[in-house]
């Protein structure tokens, strides 16, 4: 299954998995994003937790930082 970008997948402290679905902007407008909640036992549990674990277990790159230059007056 491919990784879905447009999402961001966390678990919550009472074990539920959140799925972030980001709208997009068509004609100048956006809906808010879809948000979902799955708990054990519901038919796409055991999908997104393993979405969650595949990005988990992904190496995390550092963005650079650019800092603001300041030249002496």
């Amino acid at each position: 299954m491919p990784d879905i970008p447009s999402c961001d997948i966390e678990r919550r402290v009472d074990g539920a998995v959140v799925v972030r679905v980001h709208s997009r902007v068509t004609g100048g407008r956006a809906l808010p994003d879809a948000v979902f909640a799955f708990r054990a036992g519901d038919p796409q549990f055991s999908f997104w937790e393993q979405q969650l674990r595949q990005r988990e277990m992904l190496p995390t790159t550092e963005l650079p930082i650019s800092m603001p230059m300041y030249e002496p007056t």
